[in-house]
């Protein structure tokens, strides 16, 4: 089990609650009754964007590094959310260029796309 801290997401709904790793974001959020905004839960029109701090590494993506150094786990991000993410601003093609390269997630992502893997941080975007 890992812990997932959903925080800033409005009254009653900051708090602490526990997932097996690979949940998916947005399901485990619903069934503890925080409220992500979804349309289409396909990773198509960015509705559920939140930030994510990977709380059991400490580490955060450098956009402007040419290498990545990670003590985190692999994570495949699907370039369909990538290119949302793109499209919408919320990352840039280098951030997007280094998740897939160095199979890191960024620190903005889809929730229904975004797989649980370790203690993270989830706040709004």
């Amino acid at each position: 089990m890992v812990s997932v801290i959903f925080c800033g997401f409005g009254e009653g709904q900051n708090k602490r609650v526990y997932a097996k790793a690979g949940d998916l974001l947005l399901r485990v959020a619903q069934s503890n009754g925080i409220v992500i905004p979804t349309d289409c839960k396909d990773g198509m029109c960015g509705s559920c964007i939140v930030r994510i701090e990977d709380i059991a590494t400490n580490e955060s993506m450098d956009p402007n590094a040419e290498e990545y150094a990670s003590k985190g786990k692999a994570v495949y991000m699907d370039d369909k959310e990538l290119e949302t993410l793109i499209s919408m601003g919320a990352i840039s093609k280098k951030e997007a260029e280094i998740a897939q390269q160095f199979n890191r997630p960024t620190p903005i992502r889809l929730a229904c796309q975004c797989v649980i893997k370790d203690t993270i941080l989830v706040k709004p975007y």
